[in-house]
This record gives structure tokens, C-alpha cells and sequence, in this order.
């Protein structure tokens, strides 16, 4: 643990005084108060130094526990993690790979596994065939690895729950057979396990083509890219998981929470991580540890896979009713969403109105807070701050909107055109905000292009899935207050 490295992220300060400690945030306004032991850790580490050392200088903390703390915060905005330490023991690994007529697919990701900056004799590797029509056994020949052959197809979590029965180490680790990992793969995600609690871990997945412009939209927006910010997670009500195509995960918490659910043929990841994290287990999303996916190249199959995803919903919140969408909700970005939205619909600038009162009240009230605790700031900088929050609110609003609900906000517009100003507005508003964070290898236009085809099919498949299941709890949201 010696190594791990965090520093304060971008906009945020440490602060004390009279006895009181705290970091803050300028975009967006935020204040967390710190007790006096995790402030001087911070502060000990922005200097250099390591947990161990911290640990041996006060006596009684557990180390597992300090860094489980700063991971939070990291995932919580306030820390950046800067180094990842190496390994000083090698834990064995069983890597479990369920395979089903991809041989080619299968070979390299064996070929990249021989690769890994890892001891081989310290790795036990199982392919199980879900019964391919081709013969993968041959593997066992070329590769150091064991192929277990199902005689009827039974899917993937089947297959990984099967394999896993017959491996033998404390970490196993699953791969998707179209993926192929980075030589650091495993050592810079193992480390991780250290913080208490953590019974599973995911990496990040990356496109392994870059030749099409769907390769290159599929690079930054497939549902298998969890983005580049770290997440940790432990017993809540909001949704978030991990692939299994990138996943590392405890054979304790594998076992107690009961494995994969073999009837599911998709969303079977999102549950097994609902069920870890309801077990007590946290869940932990590093931006490191790479796996390349051989993503669907043609653009009815990748539109069929969201499809597909987007029915799987109605039975996860059918079957996990304490999960949410968890909206948070702050009254004025609120107020002044809604203003600019029936100022479009309406085409009547009067409701604009509204706008300048409530954004000199939020200035004024932000002023006074900031006072109160003693960290006054500019105006210029305080409008500032109000900005960037009033446009993330706008963002998150419009994404779901469009993620859910664009063909139902389609049909007013056939009675009052005027209403597409506004269905335009949120589609352009949420894909360049993803477009300009995600940063993608495509113009603006064929971005778009694609962009509102995924969104399309997936609302669709979410629809579908409430139809046949009968439940449409995917539409319910928990809205909480900013």
C-alpha cells in the first residue's frame, strides 16, 4: 500500500481553521467537513507520503480502511489518484472466459493473456465452451489453458458460474472472449483489493477498432465503457455495476452472493453487482487495467445489443425494487429548465422572465452561505460556479428525457410544432455535452447520427421489456434533492 499516490482534484482546497477542517469545491460550491485525522492524512499525503508510514506514525488505524476513505472521496470528486503501487505478492488468479463459436476471438485473447505483466505460474486459465459448433478444445494444445465443454448451450452467466466452479484461486476474473487486455491488466487492478470491503472490481474496456466510424463512436459511447472516473460503491439504492467483460471479483463474495443468475441471457452483470453490493460488499470502477472489445461492427447488430439491453430493465428493477434512477433535483436550475422550455414551446419570450429573479436570488444566497463559514468569493466567481451547475442540471435532464422518453415528446409536436424547438433544444443539448466531454474521432453530424439511434433503440427496448414483463418500474425515478 506504500505507493498508492492521491492529490487534491482540480478546484479543490483544503482549509482549518479554529479547529474546524474542511475541503471545498468553487464549481461546483461545495463544502465537506473533514475530521482532524483524515484532514492531516490528506495533508500527509499531498506531501509524499505513504499510508504505511501514516499507519506507523498513529498506531490503531487500519490501513485498509484509510484507503477505502480516500477512494471515497476520490469517487466523490474531492482526490485524484495519481500512482497505482506494484504488487508485492502475487495472488493467484483464475481467469474464466465463456466462449461460444469465436474462436479467432478466443485465440487472441489467449495470445494476450501469455502477454500480461504477470507470473503465468501464478494464473489457472478456463475457457468454457458453451457448446460451439466448432472444436475449441484443440486450445488446450497451443495455450496454457483448459477448456471445459458444455454439451447444450446454457449462455454466459451459466458458463462463467461453471467456470468458476472449477477453478481454485481467490480472485477470479472474468474476460468476455472478444476481449483482449492490456499487459498491466491485472496489476494495476489487483492492488485495489487492499481497501476494506472491496469484493469486486471493475476496469476499464476500450474499442479495439478504430477503422469505422462506428469503431469510433463505439470507442467512447458503448455501454461497456464506464468512462474515466473512478466509482466506489457499497450498499445503496442507485444502479450503479460493472461488465463482466473487465471484472475481478473475490471467490468469498463470488460464492456469497450466490453467482451469476443463470436464467438471465442479458443484464446478468447488473444483477450479480446489485446482489454484491446488497451483500455488504463494495464495488469498485478504476479507469485502469485495460481490456480492448472487438465491438459489433454493423450498425443493425449494435442497434439490436441496445435494444436487447434495454429490455433487460424491467426485470432488474422488477426483481430489485429498492434500486432507483436517482435524479437530483435543486429547485433553480429547476425553476429556470422549465422557464426556457415553455418559452420554446410557447415561442413567447415572457417566461424568460422569470429567469433574472431566480439566478440573482441563488447569487445572493450562495454569498451569504459562503460568509457564513468564511470563504467569501468574487461574484464573477460565484456566477460562474451557478452556470456550470445550471448546465449540468440541463444535461441530465435532457439525457434522460432523450434516453427514455424522445419518440412519447415526438407526438405533441405533430399538434404543436413548436414543441420540437424544445425536443431539439434537449437532443442537441445533451449530445454535445457528450460529445465534447467523450471527445470522439467523428464530426459533429455523424456523432449525432448515431447518437440518437442508440437512444432510439434502447427506449424502445426498454418499452418492450415493461410490455412483457408487465412492469414498468424503469420509468420510476427517485428524485433527491441537490
Amino acid at each position: 500500500m506504500n505507493s498508492f499516490g492521491f492529490s487534491l482534484a482540480e478546484n479543490i482546497y483544503m482549509r482549518e481553521e479554529l479547529g474546524n477542517y474542511s475541503l471545498y469545491s468553487r464549481f461546483p460550491l461545495r463544502i465537506l467537513r473533514l475530521n482532524q485525522t483524515l484532514y492531516t492524512l490528506i495533508k500527509f499525503t499531498q506531501r509524499g507520503g505513504s499510508l504505511a508510514e501514516f499507519v506507523t506514525q498513529n498506531p490503531g488505524l487500519n490501513p485498509g480502511n484509510l484507503l477505502r476513505i480516500l477512494l471515497s472521496l476520490t469517487s466523490r470528486g474531492y482526490l485524484k489518484l495519481d500512482t497505482i503501487p506494484p504488487l508485492e505478492e502475487y495472488p493467484d488468479v483464475s481467469v474464466v472466459i465463456p466462449v461460444k463459436d469465436q474462436f479467432e476471438d478466443v485465440v487472441a485473447c489467449l495470445e494476450a493473456l501469455e502477454e500480461l505483466d504477470y507470473p503465468q505460474e501464478k494464473l489457472e486459465i478456463v475457457v468454457v465452451d458453451d457448446h460451439s459448433k466448432m472444436e475449441i478444445s484443440r486450445l488446450e494444445t497451443s495455450f496454457n489453458a483448459r477448456v471445459i465443454r458444455q454439451e447444450i448451450t446454457r449462455g454466459p452467466a451459466f458458463s462463467r458460474n461453471f467456470g468458476a466452479s472449477a477453478t481454485r484461486a481467490g480472485i477470479l476474473a472474468f474476460l468476455d472472449a472478444d476481449c483482449v487486455p492490456d499487459e498491466d491488466w491485472l496489476s494495476e487492478l489487483l492492488p485495489f483489493f487492499q481497501a476494506t470491503s472491496v469484493g469486486a472490481i471493475g476496469g476499464y474496456i476500450e474499442g479495439y477498432y478504430q477503422e469505422t466510424l462506428l469503431d469510433r463512436y463505439e470507442g467512447v459511447a458503448s455501454s461497456l465503457n464506464m468512462g474515466n472516473r473512478l466509482i466506489l460503491e457499497g450498499k445503496s439504492d442507485n444502479s450503479f455495476y460493472v461488465p463482466t467483460a473487465n471484472l475481478l471479483v473475490t471467490r468469498e463474495a463470488f460464492h456469497k452472493c450466490g453467482g451469476l443468475e443463470e436464467d438471465m441471457r442479458i443484464g446478468e452483470d447488473v444483477d450479480f453487482c446489485w446482489r454484491l453490493r446488497d451483500s455488504g460488499y463494495s464495488l469498485l470502477y478504476v479507469p485502469r487495467g485495460t481490456v480492448a472489445h472487438k465491438h459489433r461492427g454493423e450498425l443493425d447488430r449494435m442497434l439490436k445489443r441496445r435494444g436487447e439491453y434495454g429490455t433487460s430493465e424491467a426485470v432488474l428493477y422488477r426483481n430489485h425494487r429498492d434500486k432507483k434512477k436517482i435524479f437530483n433535483v435543486s429547485v433553480y436550475p429547476l425553476l429556470v429548465f422549465l422557464a426556457l422550455a415553455v418559452a420554446l414551446v410557447m415561442l413567447n419570450p415572457y417566461p424568460l422572465c422569470a429567469v433574472p429573479p431566480v439566478f440573482l436570488f441563488e447569487l445572493w444566497r450562495k454569498s451569504v452561505t459562503l460568509k457564513k463559514h468564511r470563504m467569501p468569493l468574487p461574484a464573477g466567481k460565484i456566477t460562474y460556479s451557478i452556470l456550470r451547475t445550471y448546465l449540468s442540471f440541463f444535461y441530465f435532464a435532457s439525457f434522460h428525457l432523450i434516453r427514455y422518453y424522445l419518440i412519447l415528446l415526438l407526438i405533441p409536436g405533430f399538434f404543436l410544432h413548436s414543441f420540437w424547438l424544445f425536443d431539439a433544444w434537449i437532443l442537441l443539448l445533451a449530445s454535445l455535452v457528450d460529445y465534447f466531454t467523450k471527445k470522439p474521432d467523428l464530426l459533429y453530424p455523424v456523432y449525432l447520427f448515431f447518437y440518437l439511434a442508440e437512444h432510439l433503440a434502447y427506449q424502445v427496448g426498454v418499452f418492450w421489456g415493461c410490455w412483457k414483463q408487465k412492469y414498468f418500474g424503469s420509468y420510476l425515478v427517485s428524485f433527491r434533492r441537490a
